[in-house]
């Protein structure tokens, strides 16, 4: 069995380390810019950014940069560093003599083999570029006609078919004799990849989008409801034992304040071990003296209504009530109290109260002091989380308070 490792001419080295180098050059530019126009909120165009269709910054932000979590330019530059290696292993065992390295035995072969598959790769990748992204990366076309070059320069007599038939072969046999290193390669590269891909640490922008989607996703479900199907009567949602708390600072008139109603009552039904506490803060000047300007008129005499609704113990019929039909005036809120079966007469004279609205001025108060500038906004076991949050979030973060809990038992 042959154990040396074929040597290149001395010209073909030098053409492939020429344009390996060259190689890492450009792919080292794509790497800055990738991180440039991903990372950086502000930065200057690249040099290659020429307009709408001539646009490497553009083709940097799509998710087709990435590969399993990880951008093509990093794939590219190790991909140049194998072809150096392969380029000068035969140099190298000579200085380091070993074994493992004389598995090598037809390096020319690996390399116009992996200049052939890169070649075939960027066809592909040119072709998402023109068609699908409808930007090109020149820079990235001149990297595809290196590997083409590559292939060329490296490969034996014919086309190709000895090289991938010695890179097969040399590849079983070199997998054959380490075989436990092989497969603690694979699976260490496997376990790498399947985290890049996941946690997304290199593509903070797909992540935020998919984000995005998953959020708008989770809306939707609750948005397509007319009506709160997990309404429940009564002044109180939740087990008024519950350990956690949440407390949830919205107004009548956010349409995700219906949305986030919701959902709390869904989480209610879900989690035994919570209690919710509406907290009134209509984004109204009427009542609200830490606004400006309105931006949502009539919402304080929905508020009043709300707590009126409390004092006959159904605070929570009339918050859904409101939401579902949302009354355009105080007519159309009396009406509800036939739909839900409370004293017209009592609910108006309680909405005008003194009381209801000392009781609405505390909830406002208490929502400035602790800083509530926008609806809406829950506070989950004393945590405050602005905006509006997809139900997953919620149980997430429902879930998180637990574990604090049983951790300071």
């Amino acid at each position: 069995m042959n154990n040396t490792i074929n040597t290149m001419t001395k010209n073909k080295r030098f053409l492939l380390t020429l344009l390996t180098i060259f190689g890492l050059i450009l792919t080292g530019e794509l790497i800055h810019i990738y991180f440039k126009v991903n990372f950086s909120s502000e930065f200057n165009p690249s040099f290659c950014s020429v307009n709408n269709l001539v646009d490497c910054d553009g083709v940097a932000k799509t998710h087709y940069s990435l590969v399993f979590g990880i951008p093509l330019a990093i794939w590219g530059t190790f991909l140049y560093l194998v072809i150096l290696f392969l380029t000068y292993v035969d140099k190298i065992n000579e200085k380091l003599n070993t074994e493992l390295l004389k598995v090598f035995k037809n390096p020319t072969s690996y390399i116009a083999t992996l200049g052939l598959i890169s070649f075939c790769c960027s066809m592909v990748l040119a072709f998402i570029s023109i068609f699908t992204i409808h930007k090109i990366c020149l820079l990235c076309f001149v990297t595809y006609f290196i590997d083409l070059v590559i292939a060329l320069v490296a490969k034996e007599n014919g086309f190709f078919v000895s090289d991938i038939v010695n890179t097969a072969k040399d590849f079983a046999d070199g997998v054959k004799k380490y075989l436990p290193l092989f497969l603690i390669v694979c699976f260490g590269g496997i376990w790498f990849l399947g985290y890049m891909q996941t946690s997304m640490v290199l593509s903070p922008a797909l992540k935020k989008e998919l984000e995005n989607k998953e959020m708008m996703k989770s809306f939707e479900e609750f948005q397509k409801m007319e009506k709160n199907i997990y309404a429940i009567k009564g002044n109180t949602l939740g087990n008024p034992d519950g350990n956690i708390t949440v407390y949830l600072y919205s107004d009548f008139l956010c349409p995700f304040c219906k949305v986030t109603n919701t959902m709390i009552h869904k989480l209610a039904k879900e989690e035994k071990d919570i209690v919710v506490y509406h907290m009134n803060f209509p984004l109204d000047t009427e009542c609200n003296p830490a606004l400006r300007q309105t931006v949502h008129p009539g919402a304080c005499t929905l508020a009043k209504y709300a707590l009126a609704a409390e004092r006959q113990g159904a605070y929570w019929d009339m918050s859904s009530a409101i939401y579902d039909n949302l009354p355009q005036n105080e007519e159309d809120i009396l009406k509800l109290a036939d739909s839900i079966q409370i004293d017209r007469k009592k609910l108006f004279t309680d909405a005008h109260s003194d009381d209801v609205k000392k009781d609405l001025e505390k909830q406002i108060q208490k929502a400035i002091n602790f800083g509530i500038n926008g609806t809406p906004t829950i506070v989950i076991d004393g945590i405050e989380h602005k905006s509006a949050l997809p139900y997953y979030k919620l149980k997430t973060l429902v879930k998180q308070a637990k574990n604090r809990h049983k951790a300071e038992k």
